[in-house]
Formats: C-alpha cells, structure tokens, sequence
C-alpha cells in the first residue's frame, strides 16, 4: 500500500511591504561617524597592485580571491600619525588625495582587508578619532577598523609601515574591544598651532624674521589665550553655523604656549590647546583673535563680543602650523584599560617614534613652508581688510617689495635648506615636553 499523502504544503505570498521591510533589516547596521555614503566607495591607487587586477570601476581585486585565506576578522585600533601637506584631509573622499587612501591602499596591498570592504568600508567599520582638514598633520592619531590579521601583530606593524609613504606612520596595531569605535571613545583632543613668534609682534616694524619675542608679550599672549578655557559660544569661531545652534559651545580644558625655540632664523612659540572636541576653524580663529589683540589692531571689547550671538568679524590664521598633536583614550582606557583583556590606549610606549616622526615629518615641513612661502607673512598683511582693523597699513619696507627690507629675509624663497639645524630640533623637541 502507497502512504497516505499528508497535507499540502501551503507557501505564503509576502506582499511588497514586507519584502522590503526584511531587505531592511538584512542590511548591515554602520556606526554613526562623519563619513558620507557616498565616501564609502573609492578607487584605489593604479600602483602597487601587488598583482592584482582592476574591476570596471577602478577598484583593486584579487585575480583569485577564492584561493586566499584570510584570517579570522577582528576590531583593532591602529595607532599612527601622518604628515598632512600634499594631502586633502583625512577622511576619504572620491576624486582627492586622502590619507585613508593611502592606508586604505596599503591595507589592501598587504592583504589585512578584503577586496570587497576596501570598497565597501562600513564593513569594517573603519572609523577615525578625529577629522583632519587640508593641510593638516597628526602626530598621535587613532583609527579603528576590523581586520583580517594573524596573531603576529609586530610582523603586521612592519609590512604596513612598508606599504605606506615615508610620511604616514604606524606605531601600532592593538587588538581592541568588539565594539570599539576610535571616535567615540576618544575622550578629548590636544591640537598644537605651531606660530612664527614676529606674528605676535605689537609693532609694525618688528614683523620680520629676525624678531625674537620679549617675555613680556610672551606673558601677555599666555594670559590672554586663558580667556578661551572653559565653556564657550565658538559661533563666531566657525561657519555654517546659526548663533543658536547647540554644537557652537565648546569645552576648552587647559591652553599652554612654549618658551620660543629658534628653527634656523625664524623664531616660533608652539600653542597647546587640550579640549574635549573642537569645532571647524575654532583653533585657527582661536589663534587668529590672539595675532589681532596682541598686535592691537583691534578693539579691547572684540572678544567679548566674539562670545555673543551678535556676528564678529575674526580673522581665520593660516592652516599651516596646525597638528593634532594627540588623542586621548581615557574613556576607553577607564573602561576596558584595567580589565586583564585589553591594552590599554595609550602613547607613552611609542614616545620616541612620535618625536622623531613629528621632528622629520611635520615640524621640519612646516618651517620649510613658512621659510620659503612667508605664509604667515604674508597672511599678516591680510588683516587691514578685516572690519575689525584699526591699525596701520603695513609699511612698503615690510611687505617684501623692497629687496633690501627686513622683510626680504622672510619673503626670498631663492634659497632653500634642510629642515631644521641638530641644535634646533633639540631646543624643539624639549620645548614639546616641557610645554605638556
């Protein structure tokens, strides 16, 4: 005898709306950051392949992906710095050099991502601590990201320092927390505005390279930058932002300034602002409304009002001697630091790889720019055009219109030399120390 059939099967029909309601809930959750979508997908590098083939869009895969086999993923933090000059930001951005590029490239090269997450980076939920703009270098920068690494991590460290330029660095590769996010975590920032001492002159005729500040207007610029600790409304300290607007008030923790060190002929004094975040321009307008009011060109209640919701013109200071000089993980480190686990995220292990990197690769650029472009220079004479301006209009002698001026010796770029002199780069690197 046959058996007995049991019931039919009956298949249910899903309308429209739940299909796509579950084509929602497949689709992988990414973490909240300031990348676009849209940033997601970029076109590798046309070099260094490392024997890999182009995609019709430009990306790099592997010519026979199936046969690699890659290691277990894994959150990590990468722990770097990186000279900004030459470069777009940090953040990665289709059609521009970025250093998430370069790292992105160098990570695929080495094999520690997979061709499809190079393209689509929410699948490693890369993340930085912190943004960087045009221009702008790091000396102690964190990333986290999951990757595809074995248990060799020293090796790693090595091979990526090998796949990456001269003037991006990796200190370190720590196996982080599942859910670490870098910008998350990151507790507060310390930025460093490096400033050629003349621009804090208060007379005219002292705006050349040859000027050495006193301790008195040293005094003086460390007691006005104070003014800036603590809470404040940076609306006029930014763009793209109404007066009412939450975001505008920022939290300062403590600003410092080093005793001036000397780079060749050029004098510099090295401000240090520690904040918990800061907000696009706040440290350049920051450093700006300084250069006005120690130059007296402005008026005494300027930044008073600057504090306001009234808008206040303030001068935007060049870009060229910023770094984020440090990101701090104490959050993370409180947390996850002590449990017997995890690394704790921290600096002091990597503290000569950071000096030598930050004295060869940012510092010496910075002054090389400055000796050969008179970038605050020249910027200088820009503030007779701002609202606020109630001083002279610079002299024909210091404008480097005239050969023979003092402000000839800052504005010939014919003769180039070597970043910075032995005896300088010491005098630099005690002045970082001392001025943490």
């Amino acid at each position: 005898m046959m058996a007995a059939e049991g019931p039919a099967k009956t298949e249910l029909k899903r309308t429209p709306d739940e299909t796509e309601e579950d084509s929602k809930r497949c689709k992988t959750e990414l973490p909240e950051n300031d990348t676009k979508p849209s940033d997601i997908v970029k076109p590798l590098k046309n070099d260094e392949n490392n024997g890999q083939s182009k995609d019709s869009n430009g990306l790099t895969e592997a010519k026979d992906e199936t046969k690699i086999a890659y290691p277990t993923k894994k959150k990590y933090a990468i722990m770097m710095g990186f000279c900004g000059d030459g470069y777009r930001g940090m953040a990665l951005n289709v059609g521009v050099n970025t250093i998430e590029e370069e790292l992105i490239t160098a990570l695929l090269k080495c094999q520690f991502i997979k061709p499809e997450n190079a393209r689509e980076m929410g699948k490693m939920y890369f993340q930085r601590a912190s943004r960087t703009d045009k221009g702008v270098s790091a000396a102690r920068q964190v990333v986290s990201s999951n990757l595809n690494l074995g248990p060799d991590l020293k090796a790693a460290v090595s091979q990526l320092n090998e796949a990456l330029p001269d003037n991006i660095i990796v200190y370190d590769i720590i196996k982080a927390t599942k859910h670490f996010d870098s910008h998350k975590f990151a507790s507060s920032r310390v930025y460093e505005y490096n400033c050629p001492s003349f621009a804090m002159a208060p007379t005219l005729g002292d705006t050349w390279s040859g000027y050495r500040i006193t301790p008195q207007v040293l005094a003086k610029v460390r007691e006005f930058l104070q003014n800036f600790v603590g809470t404040k409304n940076y609306y006029n300290y930014t763009s793209n932002k109404s007066a009412s607007d939450p975001s505008c008030f920022r939290y300062i923790r403590s600003i410092s300034v080093s005793d001036p060190v000397i780079v060749e002929d050029i004098e510099y004094i090295r401000i240090f602002l520690h904040g918990d975040s800061f907000i696009y321009h706040q440290i350049r307008k920051i450093t700006g409304m300084t250069i006005a009011v120690m130059r007296n060109v402005t008026p005494s209640d300027h930044l008073e009002k600057s504090f306001t919701k009234d808008r206040v013109d303030i001068p935007l200071a060049p870009g060229l001697g910023l770094v984020l000089d440090e990101v701090k993980m104490e959050r993370y480190n409180k947390k996850f630091g002590k449990d017997g686990c995890h690394t704790p995220l921290v600096w002091d292990p990597y503290e000569e790889q950071v000096q030598d990197f930050k004295m060869k690769h940012i510092l010496s650029v910075i002054h090389r720019k400055e000796k050969a472009e008179s970038i605050m220079f020249n910027w200088l004479q820009t503030l007779k055009k701002h609202k606020f301006y109630t001083g002279d209009v610079l002299p024909e002698i210091l404008t480097g219109q005239s050969g023979e001026s003092k402000g000839a010796d800052i504005s010939d770029s014919g003769e180039k030399k070597d970043s910075t002199t032995t005896e300088s780069a010491v005098s630099l690197e005690s002045s970082t120390n001392a001025a943490k």
